[in-house]
Formats: C-alpha cells, sequence, structure tokens
C-alpha cells in the first residue's frame, strides 16, 4: 500500500500543492489508567504525529512510554526529563529530521510549595505524497503550568521564531505546530500570547469542543496551534467507547495540510 494511501487532499486555493498531516494531542495522566481504552484511543487518532503530556518521568517508568508506542504502532521519536512530561511520537511514514526536548524555566519554589518543572518535546519532521515529501514542520508539545504568569513566560518562548532544542535548531524558520494542555480556556492570557504568531486549529474551522474533564467536559484546555503557512481541513475528537477511562482529558485531532516546498 503507498505510504499516502487512504489521505486525501482538499482542493487548495491557487492550485497549490499541499500534503496531509494529521496531528494529535492527549495528556495521559502518568498512564494511571486503563491502558486498553487508552491504546484504542491513540489507534482510533490515526496519527501521523502524536504529542503527550504527563508521561511518566520516573527512572523506572521510561520503558512504559516505548510500550505504548510500540503497541499503536508508533516510534518514540522525542521524550526525557527535561520534557517534563512532554513527548513526541510519530507513525512509520513520517520522515524524523529531528528530535529534541528541553526544559523551560521553572522555580524550584513558589513560596512554600515546590514547582513542578515543565518543557517541551520537539521534533521536525515531514510527509510523503505523490513520490515526494512535504516541507518540514517543527512540531512542539507542551503543558503549560497553572499559574498565570509562569503560563504567559512559557507562551513567549514557544511562539514561531524562538529558538528550538539543539537538533532541531536548523529549522527555527519551519512552519511550526504548538499542541498540548495549555490549562487555560481560548479566551486565556498566554493563549492570546500564542495567536500572536499562531492560529487555533479549531476556532479556524469552527469545531471548538471542550476536552476537560473527560467524563464531563467543560474546558476547552487541550488545544493545536498552527503556522499561517499551515491550512487546517479538521479538527475533532476520536468516537471512543468508554474514552474517558483512557485518561482525564480528550484527544484533539486536526487535518493539516503542509506545502510541498
Amino acid at each position: 500500500m503507498p505510504a499516502d494511501a487512504g489521505r486525501t487532499v482538499p482542493g487548495a486555493a491557487g492550485g497549490a500543492r499541499r500534503a496531509p498531516l494529521r496531528l494529535a494531542t492527549l495528556n495521559v495522566r502518568e498512564l494511571l489508567d486503563d491502558g486498553r481504552v487508552l491504546r484504542e484511543v491513540l489507534r482510533a487518532v490515526d496519527a501521523d504525529v502524536v504529542c503527550l503530556q504527563e508521561v511518566p518521568t520516573h527512572p523506572f517508568a521510561g520503558h512504559r512510554l516505548g510500550d505504548l508506542a510500540a503497541d499503536v504502532g508508533l516510534w518514540v521519536v522525542a521524550s526525557g526529563r527535561e520534557g517534563a512530561g512532554t513527548a513526541v511520537l510519530t507513525a512509520p511514514r513520517v520522515d524524523v529530521r529531528a528530535g529534541a526536548v528541553r526544559a523551560l524555566p521553572t522555580p524550584r519554589w513558589r513560596g512554600r510549595r515546590p514547582v513542578r518543572r515543565r518543557g517541551t518535546a520537539e521534533a521536525v519532521v515531514r510527509v510523503p505524497w505523490e513520490g515526494g515529501w512535504s516541507r518540514e514542520v517543527l512540531v512542539r508539545s507542551v503543558h503549560l503550568g497553572l499559574e498565570e504568569g509562569e503560563r504567559l513566560e512559557h507562551a513567549g518562548l514557544l511562539l514561531p521564531g524562538t529558538d528550538p532544542a539543539g537538533p532541531c535548531a536548523p529549522w527555527a524558520g519551519a512552519p511550526l505546530v504548538v499542541a498540548g494542555d495549555l490549562n487555560e480556556g481560548p479566551d486565556g492570557p498566554a493563549r492570546g500570547v500564542l495567536r500572536g504568531g499562531l492560529t487555533d486549529a479549531a476556532q479556524a474551522v469552527g469545531t471548538g469542543f471542550p476536552t476537560f474533564p473527560a467524563r464531563a467536559p467543560r474546558r476547552r484546555i487541550d488545544a493545536v496551534l498552527t503556522d499561517p503557512r499551515l491550512t487546517v481541513t479538521a479538527v475533532r475528537t476520536p468516537a471512543v467507547e468508554r474514552a474517558a477511562d483512557a485518561t482525564d482529558h480528550l484527544a484533539v485531532v486536526a487535518d493539516l495540510l503542509v506545502p510541498l516546498d
């Protein structure tokens, strides 16, 4: 079967040639919930790139992410302690040009309370189309904090043009996607900062839906934000029975079109 079988591309304005890229984001809550249902959700997502948050970072839990990825036919391309529980997974058809994790600046303490570390997992990817490849896309998986000032600071470090980590640095100018658990709704101040250079994919196609908590969703805190050079064609969450047993967030799946050159 060709690598792009089953993928269709709607007509693009001006006849521009574009390749389809399906990207998803999901907070997996330390893999504490029903692993079988989580695997059902990830298979139903059928994404080229999956951004995860709250992946276990305990030294003795590292194998669990690899097992999860292998069970659903994905590869782990960016994860590690510096990423503070963020990860990027890709499907075999995806060409991964680089992957890295980096820490975002967080104090050790806020008052007398320890502060959860924050970071981002980053990958540069391209997808096949008609015998060639799309242009590279820089993907950032993020999990912003609970404190507004921290979210604002970190949002500014995720905008287009901000330096990616080590191996991803040569692609600093590539079209950017930021996806993850943003811990605030569409009108939040950090989201406003991100909208200075990115588009909320769900708003672009008019299909925003609450994502948290999964059993009775009330808040749209999980999102895919895209570079204006990418076209959004659809945003959804997979229809999986008992999806709320997989984790306390709903997955967000965005279908994008990427320029070929």
